[in-house]
């Protein structure tokens, strides 16, 4: 507890105990800040800050009959690639020697508090600027919602209506029917979540749990729900950072990402430091506060990087 720092026999002893419980709190925002991020990307690791690069192979070519003793026809498998680099993310913050020795603790802890949803909310912001498309190449050189890649469905809004359904299930058609760029065949890729922000959220929900069998249409005829094995994903920052419109309808990233995150070394949580001592009493002893102003100096670090990898798992409905 915090009033084992007012106790301890050195002013030293300060910035660790009481960096142990910041800590704790900066990952408890980080990790209570409320983005499903994990579910529609993938995490890579990377060893340090050099640029990695990614192979994505082509397709196999379909096999071929073989005359009786006659010979097999060698076969050629293109790889494509990706490059992936961590950059550093960061910021510094002060605690001040009368809020430790008053005992304020609320006050103390507030900033990693404040912090740990911060590096969250720096990061998906990336992601989702990779998402909006135009900001970046995928491996095959052009931007992420090209006429080329079709992956995208002619500005059509997310309702609860049979129009709405017929919208996503085109998505889900469209990456159904995505090919390899080399060899022309499918890649077998199947649509899993539909990603939207708050706003769109319900509709989502609504249109996937709709009942499996609709209103009848004027023909007599019913139709049924073809969208309701996919998994509603509501990602509060879309709203802001794309638009209240935007939808899209994303493939499994465990089998082909639309976007990788690398973190350096595997760390996915950001890394919160404290300045050593920078003056000592010349009665004795350590001094732990900063020189000119009395106080504790802090820094949050996280290592990390996103990248596009393959635009045939996403369908953008609306942007």
């Amino acid at each position: 507890m915090y009033h084992d720092l007012k106790e301890s026999g050195s002013a030293s002893d300060y910035p660790n105990l009481l960096g142990n419980t910041m800590y704790k709190t900066l990952l408890a925002g980080f990790n209570g800040f409320p983005s499903p991020w994990r579910q529609y990307v993938t995490i890579g690791n990377l060893a340090d800050f050099k640029a990695h690069d990614r192979i994505i192979l082509s397709g196999a070519p379909d096999l071929l009959k073989i005359e009786d003793g006659g010979p097999y026809k060698d076969s050629k498998i293109k790889d494509y690639k990706y490059s992936i680099k961590a950059d550093t993310f960061g910021r510094t913050f002060s605690v001040g020697r009368h809020a430790i020795i008053n005992d304020d603790l609320g006050g103390i802890l507030s900033w990693p508090k404040l912090f740990g949803p911060a590096a969250v909310r720096t990061m998906v912001k990336l992601i989702l600027g990779l998402l909006k498309g135009g900001i970046d190449t995928c491996y095959d050189g052009k931007v992420l919602f090209h006429a080329d890649h079709g992956n995208y469905t002619a500005n059509t809004a997310l309702v609860n209506t049979a129009a709405g359904m017929a919208a996503v299930s085109s998505c889900k058609q469209k990456i159904a029917l995505q090919t390899d760029p080399d060899t022309g065949e499918l890649m077998g890729l199947r649509g899993k979540y539909l990603l939207t922000g708050t706003t769109l959220a319900p509709v989502a929900r609504q249109l996937i749990k709709s009942a499996q069998i609709l209103p009848a249409s004027t023909n007599g005829g019913g139709m049924y729900n073809e969208i309701a094995d996919l998994i509603p994903i509501e990602e509060p920052l879309i709203d802001s950072a794309i638009s209240t419109t935007f939808w899209a309808v994303i493939a499994d990233p465990a089998i082909a990402p639309v976007i990788e995150v690398g973190f350096l070394n595997g760390k996915e949580t950001p890394d919160l430091l404290v300045m050593k001592p920078t003056m000592a009493s010349l009665a004795g002893g350590e001094d732990p506060y900063g020189f000119e102003f009395d106080e504790l100096n802090y820094k949050v670090r996280h290592d990390w990087a996103v990248k596009l990898a393959y635009y045939q798992s996403i369908c953008r409905g609306y942007s």
